[in-house]
């Protein structure tokens, strides 16, 4: 799960929640195994090592508010992301065997509309 893994890398106290997490949503949700996620102020990066792979052997697509990656071998992911991730922005590359995906963070001001007080 990105999230318990996201909590385990960041905060020790909270490992004891993510593998609950994980546990609850086992076989709902399949990630790869490899997969290294960071996050910064204007988004998330996620890495996954596909060695031997081509980029015409990966399939991403964006659908029901989650990344679908399916690989050569008809191995499938399914990664969820929420209202968080812009999905418009979503960008992705491949290069010497490491798939990079782009998750710029949503516009938090983009439903909010400031009212003034007369």
């Amino acid at each position: 799960m990105i999230l318990a893994q996201h909590l385990r890398n960041t905060s020790p106290w909270l490992s004891d929640f993510g593998r609950l997490f994980d546990a609850a949503l086992r076989g709902v949700v399949t990630t790869p195994a490899d997969l290294r996620v960071h996050e910064d102020d204007d988004g998330w990066s996620l890495e996954v090592d596909f060695p031997g792979v081509s980029r015409d052997e990966l399939d991403l697509e964006l659908k029901e508010k989650a990344l679908h990656l399916r690989v050569k071998d008809d191995t499938r992911y399914r990664l969820p992301l929420g209202d968080k991730v812009d999905v418009g922005a979503v960008a992705a590359r491949f290069e010497d065997g490491v798939l990079a995906i782009r998750l710029p963070k949503a516009d938090a001001t983009r439903d909010t509309h400031r009212i003034e007080i007369h």
